[in-house]
């Protein structure tokens, strides 16, 4: 499905600095393009529950990611795993992704699993994402961060009723404060469908392929 390329999306916006809807930019991705441009080599991890762990968005990425920089070695770490959140991610957090090397670009999805399996309260969510951005930062200064909002339909509802769902908006809160980039696929999602451009069975539904 086209949509799950919008990760690779933000990282077209922010390096050539253009705007795309329901992507939100901040900062420059430019210590991670120094790294594959120059150095020629790159760790980019991927951090999530089964939407990062299964063969969806993640694989799509790093074969974007190769194709951009085909002199470049990359090493790909997934750290997606079923049903954990945030908390669990920044519990997990070193032995998963760190312990294999410092990370040039991280990509992070807990929307979905903050709502739909661990139902965290904002302070919660902001708790979960925040201790996963700052262990990261603390391991390497210089990695690229990109926070990905997957997409459930108990989500799709909130956004219908000019509700932003608590994930979400804790999650946003957090990547204000550290300048990163977001990627909403689930309003993308739900704008596309409410507007009779796509459906919720073509698009996959929780677990899209």
């Amino acid at each position: 499905m086209k949509l799950l390329g919008a990760a690779a999306v933000v990282l077209s916006v922010a390096w050539a600095g253009a705007g795309e809807s329901n992507v939100t930019k901040r900062g420059a991705l430019g210590n991670s393009r120094i790294a594959f441009q120059t150095a020629k080599k790159g760790h980019v991890a991927f951090m999530g529950g089964s939407i990062t762990e299964m063969n969806g968005y993640r694989p799509m990425v790093c074969e974007m990611l190769r194709k951009r920089f085909p002199g470049t070695e990359f090493a790909f770490t997934d750290a997606g795993i079923a049903s954990t959140c945030s908390t669990t991610g920044a519990f997990r957090l070193k032995t998963d992704v760190l312990d294999k090397g410092p990370v040039d670009l991280f990509f992070v999805e807990f929307a979905v699993n903050d709502d739909q399996d661990a139902h965290h309260t904002r302070p919660e969510c902001i708790r979960g994402m925040e201790g996963i951005v700052r262990r990261l930062r603390a391991h390497n200064p210089k990695s690229d961060i990109v926070i990905v909002y997957f997409v459930n339909e108990d989500m799709m509802a909130q956004y219908r009723k000019g509700q932003t769902p608590i994930p979400i908006a804790a999650h946003e809160d957090v990547a204000a404060l550290y300048q990163l980039s977001t990627i909403n696929l689930c309003k993308e999602v739900t704008t596309k469908i409410d507007a009779k451009e796509l459906t919720w069975q073509k698009f996959g539904g929780v677990h899209p392929r």
